[in-house]
This record gives C-alpha cells, sequence and structure tokens, in this order.
C-alpha cells in the first residue's frame, strides 16, 4: 500500500485535489505493482534516486488523471522529447557520467483534474478519434473554456517520506501555463518561493492578475487568459527545505540555468542575486531582508509607482552574459541603447514581439526598441 503524507498532500495541492487523497494512494498504488512501477517506487524512495533516461524513453512521472467525477486513471508515460526542459544533478553516487542525450530525473506524481464541460467533451471526442484510429484535432484551443485544467506535481518523495514540517518549510515551485502541445510542462513559466499554501499563495497571485499587476508573470497570464489561450495551469513542487540558504541557492541556480529561456517569466535574477539586484536598484533598504513571499510585492510597488521606466536590466554573472537574453547591458543615463543592445533586438525580432524585448534587455520600452527593428535608429550600428 502506497501511502503519501497527508499534512503535506493538504499544503502543496490545489483544494480539488483534497478530497481525492485516498483514490489517488489506491490508482497509485496499483500502478506501483507494474514492473515498471516497482522500478519507479523505488528509485523514489531512495535518497538521491533518479531515473535515466534518453529521447523517445518513458519519463518517470505517474499522471493520473481526473475527469469530472469519473474514477481516476493512470495516463500512458509521456516519451522524453529532444530538447526537453530540465535542471538536474551531474555528479551521482555511481560515479557513472551521463552520457550524450541522456537526462537524470526524479520520480515524480502528477495530478490533473479537469472540471470544464468543454474540456470534458474535449476529451471526449479525442477518445474517440483515437479510438477510431484517427488523429486528434490539432487545434491547441477549446471553444468555450472557462476553466483550464488544474495540473498538481512533485517530486514523489517529497509526498511519500517528507523530512521536513509543514509549518517550518519553504516550497520552492514553478507555475506553468498554456495550451496544445506545450502541456503539461512547456509553456510559460515562473519560478518562485513560498511559506504559504498553495490555496493562499496562489490565491494572492490571482488577485494580482486580476488587479492588473504590471509583474511579467502576472501581465502574460492575463494576456493568454484574455486570448483563450490557456487550457491548463500545472503547479509545480520543485523542491522542499526548511534552509533558508538551500533554499535561495536553489532558486538562483533553476533561475539562471532557464535564464536564456524566452518562457520564462522571472524578471530578476533568483536568490541572493536577486535580494542584491533590489538593493543595488534602490527597491530594498540595505539592511532590509524580506521574506521570500515579500519580493513580488516590492517588484509590483516599484512598477506601478515608476510605469514608464520599467525594471533596470539585471546585472548578471560572466556565465550570463553569454546568453542571448541577457547579452545586453543596462542603458545609459541619458536612454541610449548600448552596441550588445541593438544587436539583441536584431536578433531577436524574428521570434518576439517588440514589447517582450523591450521588457527584458532593460530598453525605455517597446516604441524604441521597434524603431530599431524598423531601421530608423542605430543604422551604424553593424
Amino acid at each position: 500500500m502506497v501511502k503519501i503524507n497527508v499534512d503535506w498532500w493538504e499544503h502543496l495541492t490545489p483544494k480539488p485535489m483534497h478530497r481525492r487523497l485516498r483514490e489517488v494512494e489506491r490508482v497509485l498504488g496499483q500502478w506501483c505493482e507494474t514492473p515498471y512501477g516497482r522500478h519507479w517506487l523505488g528509485s523514489a524512495m531512495t535518497e538521491h534516486g533518479v531515473i535515466r533516461v534518453k529521447p523517445g524513453q518513458p519519463i518517470p512521472v505517474v499522471q493520473i488523471i481526473a475527469l469530472g467525477d469519473r474514477p481516476m486513471f493512470v495516463a500512458p508515460q509521456m516519451k522524453v522529447r529532444e530538447g526537453h526542459r530540465t535542471i538536474g544533478p551531474e555528479h551521482f553516487g555511481s560515479g557513472k557520467a551521463l552520457a550524450d542525450g541522456e537526462l537524470a530525473i526524479e520520480p515524480s506524481i502528477q495530478v490533473d483534474v479537469v472540471t470544464d464541460p468543454a474540456q470534458l467533451e474535449a476529451a471526449e471526442r479525442t477518445a474517440e478519434r483515437i479510438g477510431a484510429g484517427q488523429r486528434p484535432n490539432s487545434n491547441p484551443n477549446i471553444p468555450g473554456l472557462k476553466v483550464p485544467s488544474l495540473l498538481f506535481s512533485a517530486p514523489a518523495k517529497m509526498l511519500l517520506i517528507p523530512k521536513t514540517w509543514v509549518k517550518k518549510s519553504y516550497v520552492l515551485y514553478q507555475h506553468i501555463f498554456g495550451n496544445g502541445a506545450s502541456y503539461p510542462i512547456d509553456g510559460f513559466f515562473y519560478v518562485g518561493v513560498t511559506t504559504r499554501s498553495w490555496q493562499k499563495r496562489w490565491s494572492e497571485h490571482r488577485r494580482q492578475i486580476e488587479t492588473g499587476s504590471p509583474l511579467l508573470f502576472h501581465r502574460k497570464f492575463r494576456e493568454e487568459m484574455d486570448a483563450g489561450r490557456i487550457t491548463y495551469v500545472h503547479h509545480k513542487v520543485m523542491g522542499i527545505t526548511d534552509d533558508v540558504e538551500v533554499l535561495y541557492d536553489t532558486e538562483e541556480y533553476l533561475v539562471k540555468g532557464h535564464w536564456h529561456d524566452d518562457r520564462r517569466l522571472n524578471m530578476i535574477p533568483g536568490g541572493k542575486s536577486g535580494l542584491k539586484y533590489l538593493r543595488e536598484h534602490g527597491l530594498l533598504a540595505p539592511r532590509v531582508v524580506p521574506s521570500p513571499d515579500e519580493r513580488d510585492v516590492l517588484l509590483e510597488k516599484w512598477l506601478r509607482e515608476n510605469p514608464r521606466r520599467g525594471l533596470p536590466a539585471p546585472w548578471v554573472s560572466e556565465r550570463w552574459k553569454d546568453d542571448e537574453w541577457a547579452v545586453a547591458q543596462i542603458c545609459g543615463r541619458d536612454g541610449r541603447l548600448s552596441v550588445e543592445q541593438v544587436r539583441a533586438i536584431r536578433r531577436l525580432a524574428d521570434e518576439h514581439p517588440p514589447d517582450l524585448i523591450a521588457e527584458r534587455i532593460g530598453a525605455l520600452n517597446k516604441e524604441q526598441v521597434q524603431r530599431v527593428i524598423d531601421g530608423q535608429t542605430y543604422t551604424r550600428v553593424n
């Protein structure tokens, strides 16, 4: 019998999943009796346990789906694709390094709850088409969808054999959202940390989204939701710790590792680099140490008070300067673009809109970026 820690389940998961804990345990227990399930469970119950995978092999995530009030079931495992987004360990107890193209992934549990009638109907149509040997509808959007499916995932060991107390721990998480082929982990994403329960932290994000918060995460969520381009919202737990130093180190590592990714919605570096950034640019007094949950509030307040300025471009480490998104330096005092900024705009213009480029490189506004794209300014910069 597989048992999930009740306290952590109710702290980490969305409320609609609370009442289905016993059903999750039952379905998970049955799956763990399969040959792969036993292998997965053995790794999940081992300290620092990971499963090595290559493109085409199953991702070690057990995905439990609930379509309305119907019985839950385990979906076929998704396969690793080329370019699969992950940041994992590089050194292992076995001493064996990863082969080319090989990834080391922690066994995880994922629960997907679908409640919207339009999405339930779309799921039925998809199942019918597959059953008839036809290809599913390629349209990523679902007409009439009002409530995106709700996903939760976490490394299995954090639910099966937790080592910290709920009230004394920090949670490192990602909010991921999107539609179509980006399901379930390749959509836009935001990395955050909190001491609060999922219900409280997400309700704070939703309130900021609905009240016009200028933070990139909140703004992008509003835009995509208004355009009907969100069919799922995935709340992914990345880590749990009672050591704030470990928390900040891990957050900084994750944000830095994804800094070049244009789906990233974090506006400043993570961890202590983020605190340093806030102090250097006057968003935080030198001796003030905010809680992990307070940093978004500081950023939002500054952006609301300085709507035309935007955040100063983050000062990043030497390694970050190699990333395309971070190539530009902070704008000069006169608001002119540097040579590196101009070159970055031209490289990014084919795939990204002016407002997003301006946000990421520290330009004054999207109009300044558009003039470069149109060849109206900085024409002598090669």
